[in-house]
């Protein structure tokens, strides 16, 4: 009896710990900056470039070998996501953006 209050609580504490990639998954484009933060949490950076608000977040994960991270960006237009996704973002041209991440 004591194993499965156990196994119940560690599997209902696991369920809670979503990564990163998972919450940015449930974005849409046209998604609103409100509800962006209340399903992602409070950003880690918050800019304005060239006319978008740019939002990031840091995931960290510890591992057995290394700290390692991911970083993730929304774009944001008139207070609608335009674009999201992990990587960093960087200009593309004098008026638009893109998220670049570590494979291009």
């Amino acid at each position: 009896m004591k194993r499965a209050i156990v196994l119940a609580v560690v599997a209902l504490a696991l369920s809670g710990c979503q990564g990163m990639a998972s919450k940015m998954s449930k974005l849409d484009v046209g998604t609103g900056r409100d509800e962006v933060i209340d399903r992602l949490g409070k950003p880690d950076s918050d800019r304005s470039m060239i006319g978008y608000e740019v939002l990031s977040w840091l995931d960290r994960r510890p591992s057995r070998f290394s700290f390692s991270h991911q970083d993730y960006t929304v774009v944001l237009k008139d207070e609608k996501v335009t674009q999201f996704g992990p990587g960093l973002i960087r200009r593309d041209g004098k008026t638009t953006l893109q998220i670049e991440t570590d494979g291009n």
